[in-house]
């Protein structure tokens, strides 16, 4: 198996990221990759897909004879996607800071994407939300929130794709907050560490 470096190398350029986060949801074509990425040519995802495969991050799953040519399948090799935390305790601040910004990155991106495929983009219709709230909680106060929370998760989580379901993003973020006084929790000290920093509807998380 490669260095971590070389796979974070690998896992942190902006086309190989969005391949990963498409084959999450299941086995792809070349073909059904471009119809998700269509700004990205089909002979660089053919080169990525490469890369990734050489890296021991996707493998083929299957090949079939189309158009006088050869269509491969494509799926992920979850393990190799997965860092110990030996070598997450290995890494820098600097190296933790780049996979924060590319997560970043890869959720502004979906964002765009959202509201360039609509003329007039209608967040409560589509039930998009994008929140933030303060929890005061202890150590088990903490682990019986995680576990509550997967529970919720879980049986919607295994859902797999079918007429009528539209595919809908959840991002989480979970850090202590590092604050000096209650009054800091926000930037800039005015809002309500309770409000949430946008809301389309009472029913978003």
């Amino acid at each position: 198996m490669m260095a971590w470096r070389n796979r974070l190398e690998l896992i942190l350029h902006p086309v190989r990221l969005r391949l990963i986060l498409e084959l999450a949801k299941g086995e792809r074509t070349v073909d059904d990759l471009h119809a998700a990425i269509p700004q990205v040519s089909r002979p660089t995802l053919y080169r990525h897909l490469k890369r990734l495969e050489a890296g021991g991050l996707v493998r083929v799953t299957g090949q079939r004879a189309v158009r006088g040519t050869v269509e491969k399948s494509y799926a992920l090799v979850p393990e190799h996607l997965t860092l110990d935390q030996a070598t997450i305790a290995r890494l820098s601040r600097e190296e933790h800071l780049e996979f924060f910004v590319t997560f970043l990155n890869s959720l502004l991106g979906d964002y765009a994407r959202y509201l360039a495929a609509r003329t007039t983009p209608d967040l409560q219709a589509d039930g998009v939300g994008f929140h933030q709230h303060v929890f005061y909680l202890n150590e088990a106060e903490f682990q019986e929130f995680v576990r509550a929370l997967n529970q919720a998760l879980l049986p919607f989580a295994q859902n797999q794709a079918a007429p009528g379901r539209i595919p809908r993003l959840f991002a989480t973020i979970l850090m202590p907050l590092e604050i000096t006084s209650h009054s800091e929790i926000a930037l800039g000290g005015e809002k309500d560490p309770h409000e949430d920093h946008h809301r389309t509807s009472d029913e978003n998380l």
